[in-house]
């Protein structure tokens, strides 16, 4: 585990410093800006797996940098970096899928849609909404409270019985009142500072899933999810620009996002057995707390 970890993280750096190196002078950039940028894709990677909203890290971490160039276009590329790492992550998975509709399977494509439709509408109805409120830090801190009630509610299902629910061998069970439930926690997830994943994985806990089928199921529907939101916001992302960041520094930050995601997702995996779900609740429910006196 830690020489993995300890791998991923020492290319995460020489590519973070490579690209600062390499595109500083043309970029016309600060150092310490070229800096905040790779600081951010280091938080997305972290955040967007952990149970702790990447969303809400962000808004807080360009709040405290002072960070305003980049803006959307930049939120777009890092968490396609981290797409990509839940794409390598499960693979095998991913790959299941592409077969499935080949082979008359079609259970697990319609279990995707139904778990997708709810963040969809949501999206696309009150796009305009969420948009205003995602720069705010009140509204990130009220989002980090929330993940720190969905957490605990989510380690209670699974401390209900005396032992957890045993994994599954091979796919995770597909069941469409799963996919329902999970669904709408993944919708409710596009407030800035509610986790996608800790929200999603007590959604499963709720529903009687062990630890593992419920990450598993959470990180797979996640992709057509970011997928969409991506193209979504890739008109305005792309009118928008990076600002002075060029794409150089972008591309670095997005693959630096990838390769600490790819790290996290591995660790996240590895202890969720270990019911470490009240300690990140705990975390939320204090930078929460410090957002909504800071923002109000």
């Amino acid at each position: 585990m830690l020489p993995m970890i300890d791998a991923a993280m020492t290319g995460a750096a020489a590519v973070g410093r490579t690209a600062a190196q390499g595109v500083q002078d043309a970029a016309g950039l600060a150092e310490g800006d070229v800096w905040n940028v790779f600081f951010l894709a280091i938080i997305q990677g972290l955040t967007e797996f952990l149970p702790v909203s990447s969303s809400g890290h962000l808004v807080l971490g360009k709040s405290v940098m002072g960070l305003e160039t980049g803006g959307l276009a930049l939120d777009v590329a890092l968490h396609l970096g981290t797409l990509g790492a839940i794409v390598w992550a499960f693979r095998r998975d991913v790959l299941s899928l592409l077969r499935d509709p080949f082979e008359g399977r079609y259970m697990s494509w319609v279990w995707l849609v139904v778990a997708t439709l709810p963040v969809a509408v949501i999206g696309l109805v009150f796009k305009d909404s969420i948009t205003a409120a995602a720069g705010t830090v009140f509204a990130a801190g009220c989002g980090l409270l929330v993940t720190s009630v969905a957490l605990m509610v989510g380690e209670f299902s699974r401390r209900k019985f005396d032992a957890p629910a045993a994994p599954t061998d091979g796919p995770p069970p597909l069941r469409l009142r799963d996919a329902v439930v999970m669904g709408l926690a993944q919708a409710a997830a596009i407030w800035p500072g509610v986790s996608r994943s800790g929200s999603t994985i007590s959604a499963g806990l709720i529903r009687g899933l062990s630890a593992e089928d419920a990450a598993r199921l959470s990180f797979l529907m996640s992709i057509p999810a970011i997928s969409g939101a991506a193209i979504v916001e890739l008109p305005s992302a792309i009118s928008e620009g990076f600002g002075e960041l060029n794409s150089l520094v972008v591309l670095g930050a997005a693959v630096l996002a990838g390769l600490v995601g790819w790290s996290a997702l591995r660790m996240l995996l590895l202890v969720l057995r270990k019911g470490s779900f009240p300690y990140f609740a705990g975390y939320c429910a204090v930078l929460g707390t410090v957002a909504l006196i800071v923002g109000g």
